[in-house]
């Protein structure tokens, strides 16, 4: 869908990602094949089957050097478009680079191949040098794209039908997305009102009535009409949505660009027309299916992986704490299955005897020592594999929560039985979008992030939160 594609790699996002690509393929293969940095003779202009693999070596760089700046939030526009934090965060990325590349060539050195290299082991000081350019290209590349893109508002433009509160925290949150494409223009009143000044910032700035909504987006070159009505009943402008319509631009609802900017469901203020109605929610037989195939694939792999991991994990648990090796608890499954889940025991033995259900504490005093090392490493969710191959839950979907909590959840928080519509999983959309949580307000939150996870559920997204995950494990975040 394209409000999934367009979150997972915004428009600007991905054009930056593919240039850079190209930086750094074209700086490696062209350094490497061309005077002065060549030592082999190698005709740059006549492709051959050593071109090509020079060309897929050059490739198989830029992606580790990505990595190294997605790694450094250099992929987060917050975070880089800060032009003072830009150049150290650079380096750093660098050194993670030299760091990979220099492992990768030490362990499996034939992965490497340069035409223009007599041989790439004993030349790596080319490959350093060529990726310091690189990296310097790259900066200015970065304060170029920034300078083109967000000085001069390059944009699909956009206005938002609606001058209340909700319309106008829509229009801020458009105005401080860049990387999304959009470029929000102001906000048309509903009703007759006065204009706002031409100093007001976009996202507070009423530049016209709903009276006059065509004649503005052909003045205005608006592209997109958002509408972000408190009250629909009665007030939608159909005569003028349908004009805007029927002349090319974009007419769509509140919830939708909500969905494009943030990855999740605005619950709090959804309607049910718009789950019953609108795209997504689909249950596509080979999606599941492929993804039952994946689950089990995986699994059986990181069983087998885990291997090592887990003998040592079983020694450690046992010999620092009595109790079991493994911690079950009943938990809700898909369609509402209660189901008991398994893990290694990170908390002593009978945490819960007094106090009976709570929520996860950070700094909780019922974790063990080791296990507070293994939840942080996320070791102690390992033996969940064996209830994803028994069917129980799938590698990736809303994590499960126990019956006790639900009970709760669900007479306070609306729509929240939807979340066990599929399969619960080992991580989730929520997980890798929202730091740890044990509260009311965090289930909100997370239920927002599941419902957007459901509604678009697919084998890209899957894949997309797995990478994520990989992330998050190596950071060592949310864990409790």
């Amino acid at each position: 869908m394209p409000t999934l594609a367009e979150q997972i790699f915004p428009r600007r996002k991905l054009l930056l990602m593919l240039a850079e690509t190209a930086l750094f393929t074209g700086v490696m293969f062209i350094g490497t094949s061309v005077p002065p940095l060549s030592s082999a003779h190698f005709l740059f202009f006549e492709p051959d089957a050593r071109w090509y693999r020079g060309l897929a070596t050059a490739f198989t760089i830029a992606v580790i050097c990505q990595a190294a700046l997605s790694y450094n939030d250099l992929y987060d526009w917050k975070i880089s478009q800060n032009r003072a934090e830009l150049p150290n965060r650079l380096v750093h990325s660098l050194g993670y680079a030299l760091v990979m590349l220099a492992c990768l060539v030490l362990a499996l050195p034939s992965l490497f191949f340069f035409p223009g290299l007599v041989n790439v082991t004993t030349e790596t000081w080319t490959l350093i040098v060529l990726l310091g350019v690189a990296f310097a290209l790259v900066y200015v590349f970065r304060n170029a794209f920034h300078f083109f893109f967000y000085k001069w508002r390059f944009g699909e433009r956009v206005v938002v039908l609606g001058s209340d509160a909700g319309a106008i925290e829509l229009a801020r949150m458009v105005h401080e997305s860049p990387l999304a494409g959009f470029e929000v223009m102001g906000l048309v009143a509903e009703k007759p009102t006065p204009l706002s000044p031409p100093d007001a910032s976009a996202h507070t700035r009423v530049i016209g009535n709903v009276s006059d909504l065509r004649a503005l987006c052909d003045r205005e070159g608006i592209a997109r009409v958002v509408v972000s009505l408190a009250e629909r009943r009665g007030q939608v402008p159909v005569e003028q949505l349908l004009d805007c319509r029927m002349s090319g631009v974009q007419v769509e609802e509140r919830e939708a660009m909500f969905e494009r900017l943030t990855g999740k469901i605005a619950v709090e203020s959804m309607r049910p027309s718009y789950l019953i109605f609108g795209r997504g929610f689909a249950r596509d037989p080979m999606t599941l299916a492929l993804k039952r195939v994946m689950d089990i694939v995986v699994s059986l792999v990181g069983l087998l992986l885990a291997i090592p991991i887990c003998v040592l994990a079983t020694i450690a648990i046992k010999a620092t704490s009595r109790g079991p090796l493994f911690f079950t608890q009943e938990r809700v499954g898909q369609d509402g299955k209660p189901f008991k889940l398994v893990k290694f025991r990170t908390m002593c033995a009978d945490a819960e005897k007094q106090t009976g259900p709570v929520w996860a504490q950070k700094n909780d005093a019922r974790v063990t020592r080791v296990g507070r090392l293994l939840r942080l490493t996320r070791i102690d969710e390992i033996p969940q594999f064996l209830n994803i191959l028994a069917g129980q839950m799938s590698f990736v979907g809303p994590r499960p929560e126990r019956p006790h909590f639900v009970e709760q959840l669900k007479a306070q928080i609306p729509f929240y039985p939807l979340r066990h519509t599929i399969k619960p999983g080992l991580t989730g959309w929520a997980q890798v979008r929202h730091p740890y949580g044990a509260s009311v307000e965090d289930a909100m939150e997370k239920l927002r992030y599941d419902l957007y996870y459901i509604k678009n559920v697919s084998l890209l997204f899957d894949l997309n939160i797995i990478l994520r995950t990989t992330g998050v494990i190596l950071l060592g975040k949310g864990a409790r």
